[in-house]
C-alpha cells in the first residue's frame, strides 16, 4: 500500500503546512491501520504510533490537482481527502460545512489531496510529480 500527499505549490509555507496537516490527521483517521502501534522507549516512557509508511508530500498545480481528484473520488480502491480554499478560510467548523453545502465542488476551491491505496494504482496517478520543495 501507498500513501501521498499531494499540494498546489502556489501558497505560502504556512499554508502548506497547514494542508498537509490537515491532509495527514484525515488520511490517519480514514485509513485505521495507517498508524502504527504505541511503543515504550529504554526509561519506559510511552510514544504514540506513528505512521507506518512514508508519506511522501508532492507538488501538482492547481490543474493537475484537480485531474488527480477528478480520477480518485468515484474509485473505491483508493482512499482520497481533500482540502480546498473553502475550508481555509472558516474559522470554526460549523462556518466549514454551512459553506461547504453552499458551494459547488469545482468552486471549493482544491488545495491539495491525501491518497491511499495499492502501490501501482498511487503510483499511475502520482508517478511523474516532483517533491515539494
Amino acid at each position: 500500500m501507498k500513501a501521498v500527499i499531494v499540494l498546489d505549490p502556489d501558497q505560502p509555507l504556512g499554508l502548506l503546512v497547514n494542508t498537509a496537516s490537515v491532509l495527514a490527521v484525515t488520511l490517519g483517521d480514514l485509513v485505521e491501520s495507517i498508524r502504527g502501534a504505541d511503543t515504550t522507549d529504554a526509561d519506559g516512557i510511552l510514544h504514540p504510533g506513528v505512521i507506518r509508511i512514508p508519506l511522501p508530500i508532492l507538488s501538482a498545480d492547481s490543474q493537475t490537482l484537480q485531474s488527480i481528484y477528478e480520477r480518485v473520488r468515484s474509485d473505491e480502491a483508493v482512499t482520497v481527502a481533500d482540502f480546498t480554499r473553502t475550508a481555509q478560510s472558516c474559522k470554526t467548523y460549523e462556518e466549514y460545512e454551512h459553506k461547504c453545502a453552499e458551494t459547488p465542488t469545482e468552486a471549493m476551491g482544491l488545495l491539495g489531496l491525501a491518497l491511499y491505496g495499492d502501490r501501482k494504482r498511487i503510483n499511475k496517478l502520482v508517478g511523474s510529480l516532483k517533491m515539494l520543495r
